[in-house]
């Protein structure tokens, strides 16, 4: 199990998985991970039911819908808690895992 995991790294792989299932390899780019950092990731989220390897031969991994519900939660969480007061929630920039910050 992992002692101390990085919700950002969890939200860039959550977020890179929402248009579709991908091969390891590509998900490993998007998250910009060493492979070995990427793995222990990516078992930590199978574990806890995030991600699900596709029952094909390539074994593409895809969003289960608790990591869809996941992917919402951090997604929300942290728009919330990055929007400056002074703008509302319906102003605010969407906040994107990928880059840490409002586009």
């Amino acid at each position: 199990m992992m002692e101390r995991p990085d919700l950002f790294v969890i939200g860039r792989l959550l977020e890179a998985l929402v248009p579709g299932p991908l091969r390891r390899t590509q998900l490993q780019q998007k998250a910009g991970l060493n492979y070995t950092v990427f793995l222990r990731y990516i078992d930590f989220l199978a574990y806890l039911r995030l991600v699900a390897v596709l029952p094909d031969d390539e074994g593409r991994l895809e969003l289960t819908p608790r990591g869809v519900e996941a992917y919402r939660f951090l997604s929300e969480g942290l728009s919330s808690l990055f929007t400056p007061p002074e703008r509302t929630a319906r102003d605010a920039a969407p906040f994107s895992l990928a880059r840490g910050r409002s586009s």
